[in-house]
């Protein structure tokens, strides 16, 4: 899913700086802040599913280590 993410966050990223450099002698600029933002929020998505599972998995690492000490 993270990596999904991460690959549309690139190519949303590339479209906004292709369209930058279109509309750069026109002032028309709206288009590539549309996917410049659409970059920005699917990285940070991105980040935070990835960080959500490294603490997930480190939790229940930690409670498998205190079950396999119980026993």
């Amino acid at each position: 899913m993270r990596i999904f993410l991460f690959l549309c966050s690139a190519l949303s990223l590339i479209i906004a700086a292709h369209r930058f450099s279109l509309a750069e002698h026109t002032g028309q600029n709206r288009g590539a802040l549309f996917f410049l933002l659409i970059g920005i929020q699917l990285l940070v998505t991105a980040a935070l599913v990835h960080d959500h599972r490294e603490s997930h998995t480190l939790k229940d690492a930690i409670s498998t280590d205190k079950g396999d000490e119980k026993s």
